[in-house]
């Protein structure tokens, strides 16, 4: 083999080691072990009472996640056309909307600790900044995200994610060997903060940045409007779908353990989801590209190649919860272990039927299939209220409402799959 040719092989390697694929899933990796890490720490730096508090708080950030699902899914459907050149690049109201956001989250991240009580302010101000660390660590992982990604910038992107990921898990440490959740908040606040400060100057090179300093018009607003609530409908509708048993246990239960319990099955489930939806989004770019230049029959066999390695993928954490769940759940929640052995089976079915449902709901919302997840979020509604009143009639069973459930996610699942099947040219005229 000539020199020339392990050349070439040698910088395909460091080109595929350093690009957008490799890169998004060393920064996936690093969410999830943080994921496991936090969860791990926290249940056991913290009592109980204390402990469901964040469950509390996490869950608040979960159910504030649509608005920057759809902020970013409708400013990626704004700005890709243009970024292709197949149509005149958007205006700066994409990022009027990026500026309401943050606004809002701030607002919130000081509002909803306040359901607590104000009478220890050291409580209460380190709620406060868990929160903002939460509602923010969305706000970069879909708003910002998406924004950036429609301009192919998501290897530089993922650059700073992982760096920043790996502040957060220092900052996890940092609770760990002092006990202070006040401290930690003070420490993941001032990552929040480093981290936007340094993509604005990273983002100052690039077209977004020309974009993001444009006048917002009249008719920009009204066409973003528009995109956003079609966004917004379909991302409650995932909301109903994911963290349905959140207010639905909480109301039957209260805040304990039934709720822990519900959380931690969905906490692995969304761990599994972060990897599926890894795998998907690598290839959102090509698919992308392919219905915009109106090779449909590509990005339909695309959409079905990777759902199938999405199942493939889910199917491995399903069975390591079906066989190894009692000790899975012991190592992650420690002393706050509350998942019965007879739930381990459905939530094994949960995880696997996760495969199924993300990469088909994440290149419906973001390939502008406006028909198609209209149909998914109305059925998904409509099963919701089923979910909810089968829920109540079944009674305080904390087991069985998991079995109803991950009936609910599967007949979601189900007809999303069906509509992916069928995802149409994209039409940058629409607006969902």
């Amino acid at each position: 083999m000539t020199d020339l040719a392990i050349g070439g092989r040698t910088r395909r390697i460091v080109g595929w080691a350093t690009g957008f694929g490799a890169l998004h899933i060393v920064h996936t990796v690093l969410n999830l072990g943080y994921t496991l890490i936090q969860m791990l720490v926290l249940a056991r730096g913290l009592d109980q009472s204390r402990y469901a508090e964040v469950v509390f708080l996490t869950a608040v950030g979960l159910y504030v996640q649509p608005i920057d699902q759809a902020i970013g899914r409708a400013n990626y459907m704004a700005l890709r056309p243009g970024a292709l050149g197949f149509a005149a690049a958007a205006g700066g109201e994409i990022f009027r909307f990026l500026a309401a956001q943050a606004v809002l989250l701030t607002i919130l991240s000081f509002l909803i600790p306040a359901f607590f009580g104000l009478e220890d302010p050291v409580r209460y101000i380190a709620n406060v900044l868990y929160l903002l660390g939460c509602l923010f660590t969305a706000y970069w992982s879909f708003d910002l995200q998406s924004t950036v990604w429609s301009a192919d910038l998501g290897r530089q992107f993922a650059l700073i994610s992982i760096v920043r990921r790996l502040c957060f898990i220092a900052a996890l440490g940092l609770f760990w060997t002092t006990g202070s959740f006040l401290l930690f908040g003070i420490a993941t606040t001032v990552i929040v903060v480093a981290f936007m400060a340094m993509l604005t100057l990273a983002l100052k090179t690039s077209p977004l940045w020309a974009q993001a300093n444009r006048a917002a018009t009249a008719k920009g607003m009204a066409a973003h409007w528009k995109r956003f609530w079609a966004s917004l409908a379909f991302a409650c509708s995932e909301l109903l779908v994911l963290n349905s048993p959140y207010a639905v246990v909480t109301a039957l239960f209260g805040v304990g353990p039934a709720l822990i319990m519900f959380d931690s099955i969905m906490k692995v489930c969304r761990l599994a989801m972060a990897g599926t939806r890894t795998l998907a989004e690598i290839f959102l770019p090509r698919i992308s590209r392919q219905l915009l230049a109106g090779e449909t029959p590509k990005a339909r066999r695309g959409l079905a190649a990777v759902t199938g390695l999405c199942v493939a993928a889910s199917a491995v954490p399903a069975a390591a919860v079906f066989f190894f769940g009692e000790k899975i759940f012991a190592l992650l929640l420690g002393p706050n272990n509350v998942v019965p052995p007879e739930a381990i089976p459905v939530a094994a079915a949960i995880v696997l039927v996760s495969g199924f449902y993300q990469p088909a709901t994440l290149f419906l919302s973001y390939l502008n299939a406006a028909r198609l997840i209209r149909g998914i979020a109305q059925f998904a509604f409509a099963g919701a209220v089923v979910y909810a009143l089968l829920a109540v009639l079944n009674g305080p069973e904390p087991v069985a409402l998991l079995w109803i459930y991950a009936l609910f996610f599967g007949a979601v699942s189900l007809v999303s799959l069906a509509c992916s099947a069928r995802i149409e040219a994209w039409n940058s005229k629409q607006t969902a």
